[in-house]
């Protein structure tokens, strides 16, 4: 009987982060959010604030700026778009300039539990992300809340602490915000 009750723990805690993985990647995949992305800058002692939408599209995903400025950028397979809309330029940067950036390639992806990049946790609602390269985002927190992404947290590679709180969208809400 003592072997059975950590058995029955594990297999549990299996079924849970299974879900939890699923859960990420059908977020990711349907995804369309408003989101509010508080970032934490302690070397000029400031928290800054901006404010968009995140769109899946066939090629990848959109993120538009909306505030404090409007930018957006286009991900897909091979490259990123950066625009500028209040001064109407566009830059391109190729992806594998980003090689094996781990946010970019769970938001690009989704989550594999077997990936040679990172490793995952879990707690309660909870996923760890644990970059297994010696680049930043060393650690991306993702919580759920209602079977839903809720936030995600990480500190960038100049060490500046940020939170991106999701809100999904309803419907074809998200027309209205392009």
């Amino acid at each position: 009987m003592k072997f059975l009750i950590p058995l029955l723990a594990f297999l549990s805690y299996t079924a849970s982060s299974n879900d939890l993985i699923e859960i990420f990647n059908l977020n990711i995949k349907d995804g369309n959010f408003l989101y509010t992305q508080s970032s934490i800058n302690p070397y000029t002692n400031s928290i800054d604030k901006s404010e968009g939408i995140i769109r899946r599209t066939k090629e990848g995903m959109i993120v538009k700026v909306n505030t404090p400025f409007k930018e957006k950028y286009e991900l897909n397979r091979n490259e990123i778009i950066i625009t500028d809309m209040e001064l109407d330029q566009v830059s391109t940067i190729a992806l594998n300039d980003f090689d094996k950036n781990t946010l970019i390639e769970v938001f690009l992806n989704g989550l594999n539990p077997n990936s040679e990049n990172y490793k995952l946790d879990f707690k309660e609602n909870t996923i760890l992300i644990s970059s297994l390269l010696d680049q930043g985002y060393n650690e991306i927190e993702v919580r759920f809340k209602d079977n839903n992404l809720y936030y995600l947290k990480y500190n960038d590679n100049l060490d500046i602490e940020n939170l991106i709180m999701f809100d999904k969208l309803k419907d074809n809400w998200w027309i209205f915000c392009l």
